[in-house]
């Protein structure tokens, strides 16, 4: 989905490095937050509107807490 967000195709050194840990944590945040809306869980009603205002609102924190975890900041 990502994918060409950075330019990486030929990209190496240590900025290069640490887009690649970026992108794969930001996938894997909007990952779990498709399933997290998808969920039958979720509320029915407006589901699909306040779901991805918390999404939008909350991708990037769930982001640096998988790159966290990744990188054993935590």
């Amino acid at each position: 989905m990502l994918e060409g967000y950075f330019d990486l195709d030929d990209a190496t050194g240590a900025e290069a490095i640490e887009n690649r840990k970026r992108l794969l944590a930001v996938q894997a945040a909007l990952e779990i937050s498709k399933a997290s809306v998808a969920a039958s869980t979720a509320n029915s009603g407006i589901r699909s509107q306040m779901d991805l205002r918390n999404v939008a609102q909350e991708v990037s924190t769930l982001a640096d807490a998988i790159q966290d975890a990744l990188e054993g900041d935590i």
